[in-house]
């Protein structure tokens, strides 16, 4: 003969090992969903972060591009304000040797130092809240050597190997445009180098 109070002893431990299993899946689902929302939180910080850093780039390339365009030296004599600059260091680094390879602010005329505040006509337009600009340091670089072809065959005015600089290559500059991009408090920095070859002067 059964006892009841047994039968009653095995639905409460049931009923207590059931409560158990629902508190433990309880709390799992909940240090998973905190888990996935601070995943979440970390996603829009770093795609935010993703976009300042492409803005930054692609304001770097803006200076690059900027640069080919005023080197030129009928670009140049157009020029204002900071393509102005940029003309009149070109002029100055081509009159003495003695400053070839080292960077210039175009500006100021000073060894180039990255992270100098942005001018006026170097700041492009931008999302509200937003400034974004280039500074630009200019070096020169020499000629460009000119091999595996011939000068001025039959005169030896125009053959490099009497030792003198040829002066009928072209001259060799290096441009470094480093952007900023600043947004509240934070300020991205990225840097793009490019060699670019101009006429003889």
């Amino acid at each position: 003969m059964q006892t009841p109070l047994k039968q009653n002893s095995f639905d409460t431990q049931t009923g207590g090992v059931t409560i158990l299993v629902s508190l433990m899946l309880l709390v799992l689902l909940t240090i998973a969903a905190v888990g996935m929302s601070r995943n979440s939180f970390r996603e829009i910080v770093t795609s935010a972060f993703s976009r300042q850093g492409a803005m930054a780039r692609n304001t770097a390339d803006s200076g690059i591009e900027w640069s080919i365009h005023w080197i030129e030296s009928e670009n140049g004599k157009l020029g204002t304000g900071s393509a102005a600059f940029l003309a009149t260091r070109k002029t100055a680094l081509l009159v003495d040797d003695t400053l070839a390879g080292i960077a210039k602010d175009i500006k100021s005329g000073s060894d180039y130092a990255p992270g100098a505040s942005l001018e006026a006509d170097m700041k492009l337009p931008g999302p509200s809240g937003v400034t974004q600009g280039f500074t630009i340091g200019l070096t020169r670089m020499g000629k460009l050597p000119i091999t595996m072809m011939s000068q001025g065959a039959g005169s030896s005015a125009f053959t490099p190997a009497t030792g003198g600089p040829l002066k009928q290559a072209p001259d060799l500059w290096a441009v470094r445009s480093d952007a900023q991009v600043q947004q509240g408090g934070v300020t991205f920095i990225h840097a793009r180098e490019a060699w670019i070859s101009t006429p003889v002067e």
